[in-house]
């Protein structure tokens, strides 16, 4: 699903301050929810997620490079699981970027009388 980090934040539904769930994208907030009542917010962010993707394929080289030369052992060591691995968590990404953002386009389709 991407990294999720939890948070203390002002729930909307239930009122007060309660722990969330925070699903991230590479470096993009996807979805937030409550562990208290399970309201989910999710944003389309697509088109941004599309060009933080881009950014982070083209730096990967030299990142990889950078760790190669401070710790060419672990590098090493790495790259068996890191390789079969990457191409899953990316995978997980475009699932939650993409399902977000048919909930958030499900959600701002209803009629204004059924979101109230």
């Amino acid at each position: 699903m991407g990294v999720v980090e939890r948070a203390t934040l002002l729930c909307h539904h239930c009122g007060e301050e309660t722990p969330h769930e925070l699903a991230y994208a590479g470096r993009l907030l996807v979805v937030t929810t409550c562990t208290r009542c399970g309201t989910r917010i999710e944003r389309d962010v697509r088109r941004r997620y599309l060009a933080d993707l881009r950014q982070r394929m083209t730096s990967k080289p030299g990142r990889m490079l950078r760790r190669f030369r401070k710790h060419p052992v672990s590098f090493a060591g790495s790259l068996p699981r890191t390789t079969v691995l990457k191409p899953w968590e990316l995978l997980e990404e475009v699932r939650l970027v993409w399902s977000a953002a048919a909930d958030a386009r499900r959600h701002d389709s209803r009629p204004k009388r059924d979101r109230e």
